[in-house]
């Protein structure tokens, strides 16, 4: 997923593609209104100028004009269907012809460039706007046209890889440049999707499946080039060597993003692992530390522990003791916030790490995470019902503190008077200053404290 920094970076690369779109085709069609080919196999056709043009002034805008989404999906349901028209006049050469139908074509001679719409182009015209008709609604589906836009795109390529030095055939160089800007702005835009992700991500991982990419689309291009190059095949055999060559590449893209996508799912696994309690499943000091690090709100700290935990452990193993823990993990995620963060600080202790303005917030929050626990966390011993709690000590980060260790430490010596007061209850660092503040109560929170606990915690 795109952190805060990248996403700027990747709106402003749209943009930056959907412009060079936008003077692609502009040079395209001035070119041919100026100086047109002798041959109409070299123009820019009208159709995917249109077409690629609603694609350009999507990505220059960022997408960020809602009363265009119903003209704009009207546009690409016509070109998407103008396009697959054009395919099928290609296929069946008794089709009834509409963008090769004389008229038009007479019509758009006299007031558009006279390029002829081959097949490739037709076929990338196609794909990318039902791509952005499936977008809307299921982006795996608009990442399988991208694909097969794709797969048209890197035809033309090898047409012009295999014919380096002299354009041959109805596709016009424009178009090419076109379809691989709008390609690449539309992958960049899909990025977020399980196969593209590895693609852009800015790891190790990431380096080796853009070089292994790379490989797999240079090393049979070159090849196939250099036979053509040496072997200088019949034209019959020229068409077939590039759907060889082509089909070896994109197999071999197959692959490799496969691989990336697995490098990328071992990857996370291994982070996963790295900051999370193998046992509860909440937050270890290191994914603390980095879930600290990426985040700015006000917080407050609620240190807990579980009530006389020794005795479940002896009682019923350790076994019965992790369940509890899991259980008590299981509880206390359920009734968190998005932002709140669940720590397992050691052995049967936990810290929450939450978004609160006020101590006095946080400690009703606490207080409803302890009657939670003390309603859902019960286990048995033998054939009796044993009550399961938690003490609370509770703190805020306070101006100016760096970070959240002094809080944690105010937040430590509550939970332990809420353990001399006799457990199951939550304890505020603020009470406690106050309490030793006022003589009085000092002197009775004196007295508690000389009353030693029955069990052990």
């Amino acid at each position: 997923m795109a952190s805060e920094g990248q996403r700027p970076r990747k709106t402003l690369t749209i943009r930056l593609l959907g412009l060079a779109i936008l003077i692609a085709i502009g040079l395209g069609l001035l070119q041919n209104l100026i100086d047109p080919p002798e041959d109409s196999a070299a123009a820019l056709h009208l159709l995917p100028a249109v077409g690629f043009s609603l694609f350009g002034g999507l990505f220059l805008l960022g997408r960020r004009a809602p009363g265009l989404r119903r003209p704009v999906r009207i546009l690409a349901c016509i070109v998407a269907l103008l396009a697959t028209e054009r395919l099928f006049e290609a296929a069946s050469p008794g089709w009834a012809r509409i963008i090769g139908h004389p008229l038009l074509a007479d019509s758009l001679e006299r007031i558009a460039p006279q390029g002829l719409l081959s097949v490739e182009t037709a076929f990338v015209l196609a794909m990318l706007n039902m791509a952005l008709l499936a977008e809307a609604h299921q982006r795996q589906t608009a990442l399988l046209f991208l694909a097969a836009a794709w797969v048209g795109t890197t035809m033309g390529m090898l047409k012009l890889a295999f014919n380096l030095t002299i354009w041959r055939g109805e596709m016009s160089p424009y178009a090419l440049a076109i379809m691989i800007l709008v390609c690449s702005a539309q992958t960049l835009n899909l990025r977020d999707q399980p196969l593209l992700r590895p693609l852009f991500a800015r790891t190790s991982y990431g380096t080796y499946t853009r070089a292994l990419v790379s490989g797999a689309l240079l090393v049979p291009w070159i090849s196939g080039f250099l036979y053509v190059l040496n072997v200088r095949p019949d034209p019959a055999s020229h068409l077939a060597l590039e759907l060889a060559f082509g089909f070896i590449g994109w197999i071999m893209l197959a692959l490799v993003l496969a691989i990336g996508h697995l490098m990328e799912k071992s990857s996370l696994a291994l982070e996963y692992a790295a900051r999370h309690d193998p046992l509860t499943g909440a937050l270890n000091r290191r994914g603390l530390s980095v879930a600290l690090s990426e985040r700015t709100e006000i917080r407050g700290v609620v240190l807990f522990d579980l009530d006389h935990f020794k005795t479940v452990n002896d009682m019923l193993g350790h076994d019965a003791g992790d369940r509890l823990l899991c259980n008590i993990a299981q509880v206390v995620t359920r009734s968190l916030g998005d932002s709140d963060l669940l720590v397992r600080w050691g052995g049967e202790e936990f810290l929450l790490v939450m978004t609160s303005s006020a101590e006095v917030l946080l400690v009703q929050m606490a207080e409803r995470l302890r009657r939670t626990i003390a309603a859902q966390a019960s286990m048995r011993i033998g054939a009796m019902p044993y009550p399961v709690s938690a003490s609370f000590g509770v703190s805020m980060v306070r101006p100016g503190e760096d970070g959240i260790g002094s809080a944690i430490r105010r937040a430590d010596k509550a939970l332990y008077a809420a353990k001399i007061r006799g457990r199951n209850r939550v304890v505020s660092a603020a009470s406690l200053e106050e309490a030793d503040s006022d003589p009085l109560s000092a002197a009775t929170q004196r007295s508690d404290e000389a009353t030693p606990p029955r069990l052990a915690s």
